[in-house]
């Protein structure tokens, strides 16, 4: 036998109480210094906007700071940055500082959206937060949410991979006309076979000489 194993002690053993279906085992005490998990407010819940940016369709959504600050969704925001930051929520200010953006972590990497500043394409990552709420409040049974198609992402989504810059083909300047016009007559000068004293070298031949031309 395994000399791990646990030998109960001789003697009869303790009587089985019984419990009867309708009773239930007491629910554990919560620990006192363990604080509840913070939750994430039921306006931010209820707000289709939100809604589709916890499914991340679409994975980020933007707003005009001055113009949104005073707006009850603004303060719920506020107010439990920290939870939605455990809950996979990044935030970023645009370089101008006039736009403020909420993505989900698990669809856009915080790169793209730098990216998109960068280039002048935010609210293209980030479309504007009314328009999506008006968009997804009309949509009916093709709720994002309710998509059976979608796959969750197990984890933050990895960041984008930098592109290569291509080799670019630039066209060659044009030669102008008359430099042109030059390198054909001197080519022209070459094919001709002149007299037996032209030349590089008089009088020493046609081919010695026509070998010591320059060539074009």
């Amino acid at each position: 036998m395994d000399a791990n194993i646990v030998q109960p002690n001789t003697g009869a053993p303790a009587p089985v109480p019984e419990v009867t279906p309708t009773q239930s085992a007491p629910a554990a005490a919560p620990d006192a210094g363990t604080p509840p998990p913070a939750k994430i407010p039921d306006d931010l819940l209820k707000n289709p906007a939100f809604q589709g940016l916890m499914v991340g369709q679409p994975g980020a959504v933007s707003a005009n700071i001055k113009a949104f600050k005073n707006r009850p969704e603004a303060k719920d925001l506020v107010e439990h940055k920290e939870v939605l930051a455990q809950a996979g929520m990044g935030f970023y200010k645009s370089l101008d500082g006039e736009t403020g953006v909420v993505f989900n972590m698990m669809y856009v990497h915080p790169e793209e959206i730098k990216q998109a500043d960068a280039a002048g394409k935010l609210t293209e990552v980030a479309p504007p937060f009314d328009a999506i709420h008006h968009s997804i409040s009309k949509s009916g049974i093709n709720h994002p949410a309710l998509d059976s198609s979608r796959k969750t992402p197990i984890a933050f989504k990895s960041a984008p991979v930098p592109a290569v810059p291509q080799a670019t083909n630039a066209p060659m300047a044009a030669i102008p006309a008359s430099v042109q016009n030059k390198i054909a007559t001197a080519r022209l000068s070459n094919l001709s076979p002149g007299s037996p004293t032209s030349g590089p070298v008089p009088g020493a031949g046609r081919l010695l000489n026509q070998v010591l031309k320059p060539v074009l």
